[in-house]
Order: C-alpha cells, then structure tokens, then sequence
C-alpha cells in the first residue's frame, strides 16, 4: 500500500507532516511485528538472503541494509540485556539441584576485518577466537549458552552463569569435558572449585592415539587403536602408556612425533582419564555438547562461506544467536512490546 502525503513547510522546522503524525507512522520507520520478522531472518541468514525471506513469506521486500540495521540494532540491546545478566554473581546458588550439571567451553575462529574506510583492494583480514561455554542439567537437553571475544576470566565467568541457568546448586557436581587445554582446566577450577570433575574428551585422546598407532602397529593400526580405547573406557591408562613406551622416539626426532606426542599427552593428564566412573554415571565422556553448539549457535550464521565481519557486530550478532539458543527470545520480545 502507497500514501500520498503532502509536506508542509514551516518556520524554523525543515517541515511538517500532519498525516504521518496522525496516525502515528514514520518514514522508513518499522513496526515491531516487522522488527521481528527481520530480526528472525537476519538472525539465522545472510541480510541479503533475509530480504529474499522477508519477500517469499510477506510478500514484500525492503533491502539488505534495512535487515542489517534492524538485526544488529536489536542485537546490541539483546547484549546489554545478557551484560545485566551476567553481572550478578553467580555463586548464589539454591541448595538442592540436579545431580550432576554438565559443563563444556572451547572457542573457534571467526574471521574479521578492523573498521575503518575501505580503501583499495580488500581490507587485511584476521582470525579472532570467539569462546563458546554451555551448561546443561544431566538427563536433560536444554542446554544454556554464553559466548563472546572475551578474555579467559571473563569466559569463565559466563560459564558460571550457564552451569547456574542449568540448575547448578550446593549439592551438585560439575561434570566438565575438555580437550585438555590448560585455560579451561584453570578456569573449572577457578568458578567451579572442589564440585568439578574433569574428564579430557575421549575423541581428543583417541586422535592422538590413532596418529601414535601407524607407529606402533603399522600392519593393524586400527585393531590397536580400538585396543587402547577399550582399556581407557576399562580405567586402564597406565597399560596404554605401558603399550606405547618401547616405540617412544629419540628425542631429535623430529619436533613433535606421535608417540612421544601422545604419551606425554596422557601422562600430563592421568587424573582426568575417569572414563569408566563417568560411564557408571550416565555422563558423556566426549564434548559433543560443545562442538554441537559452535556449530548451530555460532558457525551457521557467523562463519558462512565468504563472510567477514568486524568484532563488535560479530560479537553483537553472537549474543543474538545465544538469547534464541536460550529459549529466551519470546520473552525478549514480550518486553519490548511492553516497553
């Protein structure tokens, strides 16, 4: 529908618009219900692709930048509305809780561009770490997310909140999957204390395992893989190094060979190799939690083929994204209709 609106000038005004005052409408303005719509499209496609959306389900069409501004408006009051959030402690936990919370964080790389005028030629390009934490109640599948470009105390920090979101409490315990990297076994340490449990994800032990087994049995390196995980799942690591020490490498061999690769990889973590105590429990002894969720809350929309974004939207966007893996998009809404 089209209006024809007559402006009137005025003195010391540029000019008046009685018609558009009347009934309450402006121009290039949008209604919330079409805030939404472009904000649910521009959250999960490209801005161009959600103009194409917006057209195949309403029947009409703005333009690119129209989603772009609408999208990442709203995602920067989405990111202050997670900053009160986190602000509060999250050690102000009730005393009874499910029995087990459990808790992943890992980041990914995101690429981006610095702002600034484009001048000739692309502007340099960078890999920047986004980190992902995730929390969930065991035997449940609603999982709770934080993510963001932040340093490791802040990460930790959010995954608090997420292990708080997912019910975590005086009497639980913190089961945390990690690839053994040192950030997250100082930060489980740090926010979860003496209620955390590390366990290193199996998948990540089986890679370095599978690269060390061409070495120790190259005629059947995948029967003595499958060897090896099997003692690990029966709490036998001590066999599993004892099976790899006669094919250790000399030490000038190379920078980094895959049997001396492995065993100092296992040996720096004897005590986080519990695989049959986590099996008893019914808990999962790989991060599948936390791969599944760079996948659908961060990459599907952030890392698409050819995209490059500059920090602050890329962060903006991946607070977004998180408020919808949280089941707390209707209400985030609901408030801004109240507002």
């Amino acid at each position: 529908m089209s209006v024809s609106e007559r402006i009137w000038r005025a003195p010391g005004r540029c000019y008046l618009r009685p018609f558009a005052g009347a009934v309450g409408v402006s121009a290039r303005g949008k209604s919330r219900r079409l805030q939404r719509a472009l904000c649910d499209f521009g959250a999960e496609h490209s801005f161009a692709q959600s103009n194409r959306r917006l057209r195949e389900h309403y029947g009409f069409e703005l333009n690119a930048s129209a989603v772009r501004e609408a999208t990442l408006g709203h995602a920067v009051q989405v990111s202050e509305r997670l900053g009160k959030h986190y602000a509060e402690s999250f050690r102000t936990l009730p005393r009874k809780g499910p029995a087990y919370v459990v808790a992943e964080t890992d980041g990914s790389f995101l690429c981006t561009v610095e702002p600034g005028r484009r001048r000739k030629g692309p502007r340099p390009r960078e890999w920047k770490e986004i980190r992902l934490s995730a929390a969930r109640a065991q035997g449940t599948l609603e999982a709770h997310y934080a993510a963001g470009f932040h340093s490791v105390a802040k990460t930790g920090r959010r995954w608090g909140h997420c292990a708080r979101d997912a019910g975590w409490a005086l009497e639980s315990r913190i089961h945390v999957v990690a690839d053994g990297a040192e950030w997250i076994a100082l930060q489980s340490r740090e926010v979860f204390g003496d209620q955390a449990d590390v366990l290193v994800d199996f998948y990540h032990v089986s890679q370095y395992l599978a690269a060390a087994a061409a070495v120790c049995r190259p005629k059947s390196p995948r029967s003595w893989l499958h060897t090896q995980q099997k003692r690990l799942r029966r709490g036998k690591p001590l066999r599993v190094l004892a099976a790899m020490e006669p094919f250790a490498e000399a030490e000038d061999d190379g920078d980094d060979p895959p049997v001396r690769a492995a065993l100092r990889y296992l040996r720096h973590r004897l005590e986080s190799l519990d695989y049959p105590g986590a099996i008893s429990r019914d808990l999962p002894i790989g991060s599948g939690l936390i791969e599944s969720g760079h996948k659908h809350v961060l990459q599907a929309r952030l890392k698409k083929a050819g995209s490059a974004w500059l920090p602050a939207n890329a962060d903006a966007l991946a607070q977004l994204r998180v408020l919808r893996a949280n089941q707390q998009w209707d209400a985030y809404w609901e408030d801004q209709r109240a507002a």
